[in-house]
């Protein structure tokens, strides 16, 4: 074995050198990074992205003027799946409003639309896939199950989706327009308008009235009314697990809001015209706060954005770190932020704004959010992108601590002084300059600690098998080899230095004029010792040469 204490040849007398460098400071980032991906791009004013559940290939595209485009394996089809341009007065807040597809659409092929007639109705209609394209639709089969007609162009609502529990079809439909909801529709549960609606589409046509809507058999209500006290419920959606609907409700003057229906929570009035997110309104004929009113889970006042857009609870497989968690946005800022919902509470609000947008842009305007037949979530921009949310690639983290290899080094917690990127920890990279007889030689490490020992090995003999320290935990690269032919067969130990401040050490010394023999091979290995867990680096072979 080779004990430190062993003295060499005065011919190779090792002296230290040491180099230190400054670096900066820069927190850890989130523990679950998100990026998105553009699926196709060139859509005109879309609105909202879904697909059948299950559909692996396609993506269907809303847009407001009236068509439905599909995204087919990464290409958009020229043709659309379904227009209803010729149908639909489209512009500002009016047009093409929502899609859903039957549960049992594969068997069935019945797609509901929802959308602004000619006359500024809101509209919902049924549509039936052409049994021999299940890329069209069939124009000539649509049916209008319910026609709602407004006092003003805004405020429409539209999204349609099935609840996962029980298959009836929710409807959203906003208080009629107007500033305050001027003729108190959204209180008015005679009136259609400011509520969401749940019909049973699978009896008798146009549609049947759930027995346990909460208003069936009341005086003078409107039976298809499920909850109510909405201003403009854009979008909400269904969660496909626990079945509660996630209403995003775009505010007035001061907040946006999302309101939470849970399963079997019939007849909430979410309190508009008396109440905008948890604040009072002052509207006439207003109790404050009002009473009955069901608080928001969820509000921001106008200081970060000004059209709420409600979004999702992923429920997709490719990122099972945000199982849970819902996702909205705002149209204004085109912000997005995500909150965990599996507990008896909503947890933390994170901005995911930053990672979602591309670089140096923004996401256009988010209008819609959608998931694909796979349950992964999408996101709509009115510029015509519509994106796919994805696991961001990890930060490489060499030593596997949990700390990306670049937020390491900008806080000085580790050093890469060979500007590769990579932590010189996790590289223990020995270099040299050439061996020439009679010339000094430089060995220069990186690698260790600051202030680490690090203990330098030569082997006249080159690369190989070496001898191993610490019961076999350490085992050298060098071959022994016999400084005479009575000495047992070993490495030499070279020297031992201290690192720098950075973790760099060097080992300087000069080659004898000659006695090595013409072709010798010097190896050499650096060891930065911390006992039985200390590491070797790369070994380097090097020729001598004459001078």
């Amino acid at each position: 074995m080779v004990r430190l204490d062993r003295l060499f040849s005065s011919w190779l007398l090792a002296t230290v050198s040491m180099t230190s460098i400054c670096a900066g400071q820069l927190s850890a980032g989130e523990d679950v990074i998100l990026t998105t991906e553009v699926l196709a791009s060139g859509f005109v004013s879309p609105v909202g992205a879904t697909a059948p559940k299950g559909d692996a290939e396609r993506i269907f595209v809303l847009e407001q003027a009236g068509p439905i485009r599909i995204i087919k394996r990464g290409v958009v089809l020229p043709e659309p799946f379904l227009d209803l341009t010729s149908l639909v007065l489209s512009g500002g807040e009016r047009g093409l409003l929502g899609l859903a597809f039957h549960p049992s659409y594969g068997e069935n092929g019945r797609v509901f639309v929802s959308y602004n007639n000619l006359d500024g109705d809101v509209v919902l209609a049924e549509y039936a896939v052409d049994p021999g394209d299940p890329d069209k639709a069939l124009m000539g089969s649509g049916q209008v199950l319910l026609a709602v007609p407004k006092p003003f162009t805004q405020h429409n609502g539209g999204t349609i989706a099935f609840s996962p529990l029980d298959e009836k079809l929710w409807f959203g439909l906003g208080d009629g327009g107007g500033s305050g909801d001027p003729m108190n529709n959204a209180q008015d549960t005679s009136t259609l308008l400011g509520s969401i609606l749940r019909l049973d589409v699978n009896g008798a046509p146009p549609y049947q009235i759930p027995a346990d809507n909460p208003f069936v058999g009341v005086a003078g209500a409107r039976e298809e009314i499920y909850a109510y006290g909405l201003r403009n419920p854009w979008r909400f959606s269904m969660d496909r697990v626990f079945g509660n609907a996630w209403v995003g409700d775009v505010g007035q003057q001061g907040f946006e809001e999302i309101n939470l229906i849970r399963a079997g929570d019939a007849g909430l009035n979410f309190g508009w015209r008396c109440m905008e997110g948890s604040s009072c309104t002052g509207s006439a004929d207003c109790s404050c706060p009002l009473v009955a009113a069901v608080p928001p889970v969820l509000e921001y006042d106008h200081n970060e954005g000004c059209a709420i857009i409600g979004g999702h609870v992923y429920r997709g497989t490719d990122i099972p770190a945000l199982e849970g968690h819902y996702f909205y946005g705002d149209f204004c800022t085109s912000k997005v932020w995500s909150v965990p919902t599996g507990g008896a509470t909503l947890g933390a609000v994170v901005d995911r704004t930053a990672e979602l947008s591309p670089p140096a842009g923004s996401l256009g305007f988010v209008s819609s959010f959608g998931e694909d037949g796979r349950g992964e979530l999408l996101i709509v921009g009115y510029f015509g992108d519509i994106r796919r949310v994805l696991l961001a690639e990890p930060d490489p983290d060499c030593d596997g601590d949990g700390v990306s290899d670049i937020d390491e080094l900008l806080a000085g917690s580790e050093f890469d002084l060979n500007g590769n990127t990579v932590p010189d920890s996790c590289e223990l990279l020995l270099t040299s300059t050439s061996m020439i007889y009679g010339q000094p030689v430089q060995l220069d490490f990186i690698g260790a600690a600051p202030g680490q020992p690090v203990v330098w090995f030569v082997s006249l003999r080159g690369i190989g098998p070496g001898p191993c320290f610490f019961a076999g935990q350490l085992c050298l690269d060098l071959l022994p080899f016999k400084l005479t032919p009575s000495s047992r067969a070993d490495v030499l130990l070279l020297g031992i230095s201290s690192a720098g401040a950075m973790g760099a050490a060097s080992l300087g010394f000069t080659l004898p004029s000659g006695g090595l023999g013409d072709g010798a091979v010097l190896a050499f290995q650096a060891v930065p010792f911390a006992g039985p867990a200390s590491k070797k680096s790369n070994p380097i072979q090097k020729v001598v040469q004459e001078g």
